[in-house]
């Protein structure tokens, strides 16, 4: 979507870092005419904005984690609204509550400040970027600078001053370089997600000690999670007995928890869900995305001083409960549930005084 610029008309009111939306850490920047999210891995190509007219609702709340989170309800083009979470992720021995009350209490100073009888705006992101992405296939090409389809709701002439300087725009030679590359890297990554997922965001379970038991019990169906559950006791545990038999092992699966001396060695998180979800979870620079349904264990890598760092998001509609777990060597030392549709759970674990 290339960097922002301001218009002739626009200023800044606030500016912050650190935000969580869907999963993703972002940079927000308010202004007298919109709300801009910079995606902070990526601030050339991944900037969205969003019109004051798009916002019916503006709710301040604690994430899932205990997190401050302020919830917006966007107009969606397809009718009704969209609840969309701003989570002011926080760091250790730091509060942003009072940082969170004040950008809600701008952002709806904004939005009354609309003229009556405003034609309401939409929001929706994802089908923005799909809609892009079948265009520019379809032509071929792509344009120096995509257009966004959510535009302010003044649309003066446009600063030369550009919000961020990190990314100056490309020379002219070099243009069409970069947007043949951007579409062909997005083609091969879609045409490969059905075989990249499977590898690498599978739940790990070369990593499990060697099992009690001979392993006839375990099917070529069977969900690679229980492996995790029934293989690392040391001593037999009757909780888990019914996991060894076939017939009971669903019952096993979605119901018995790990228990402190039959969850292996290390840190594994259990996230229990039956619609979708996708997040990430690993440690402070170490993040991998993770997507699935139903019940699984992922192990993370990490030493005794680490931060562990989970975020998942339902990707449903549906009112069902998802939770997730940490273990330590074995021991739960945190876990969460949320049921808001489409909302999502993060947690932060230091293992120093987990």
């Amino acid at each position: 979507m290339g960097s922002p610029y301001l218009n002739s008309d626009e200023s800044i009111i606030l500016s912050t870092h650190n935000i969580l939306i869907d999963a993703a850490v972002s940079e927000m920047i308010l202004t007298n005419r919109r709300l801009l999210i910079v995606d902070s891995g990526n601030v050339r190509f991944q900037h969205k904005e969003m019109s004051f007219a798009a916002i019916e609702t503006v709710t301040t709340m604690e994430s899932g984690s205990g997190d401050p989170a302020i919830s917006l309800a966007v107009f969606a083009r397809s009718g009704g609204t969209n609840p969309m979470q701003l989570v002011f992720s926080q760091q250790l021995r730091s509060q942003r509550t009072g940082e969170r009350d004040e950008w809600a209490q701008k952002i709806k100073e904004q939005v009354d400040l609309l003229p009556v009888g405003t034609a309401p705006e939409y929001a929706d992101f994802a089908a923005d970027e799909a809609e892009d992405l079948k265009k520019l296939i379809e032509s071929g090409g792509a344009p120096a600078e995509a257009v966004d389809k959510n535009p302010p709701a003044s649309s003066g002439p446009r600063s030369k001053t550009s919000i961020s300087s990190r990314n100056p725009p490309a020379a002219p030679g070099k243009k069409l370089l970069i947007a043949t590359t951007a579409i062909v890297v997005i083609i091969l990554l879609i045409a490969g997600a059905a075989f990249i997922y499977p590898v690498f965001m599978s739940p790990k379970t070369s990593v499990t000690p060697p099992p009690v038991t001979p392993a006839p019990t375990t099917k070529a169906t069977m969900v690679p999670v229980t492996t995790a559950v029934i293989t690392a006791a040391p001593t037999p545990v009757p909780a888990v007995t019914p996991v060894q038999t076939p017939g009971s092992l669903p019952a096993a699966v979605t119901t018995s928890q790990p228990q402190t001396d039959n969850s292996g060695n290390g840190v594994w998180v259990r996230i229990g869900y039956d619609g979708e979800y996708i997040g990430t979870i690993g440690v402070g620079g170490r993040l991998r995305e993770v997507t699935g349904t139903g019940d699984h264990f992922y192990q993370i890598p990490a030493a005794i001083n680490d931060i562990v760092e989970v975020s998942i998001q339902k990707l449903d509609t549906a009112g069902l409960p998802m939770t997730v777990e940490i273990f330590n060597n074995g021991k739960m030392i945190k876990n969460k549930t949320i049921m808001t549709p489409k909302g999502t759970l993060a947690i932060t674990v230091d293992l120093k005084t987990a």
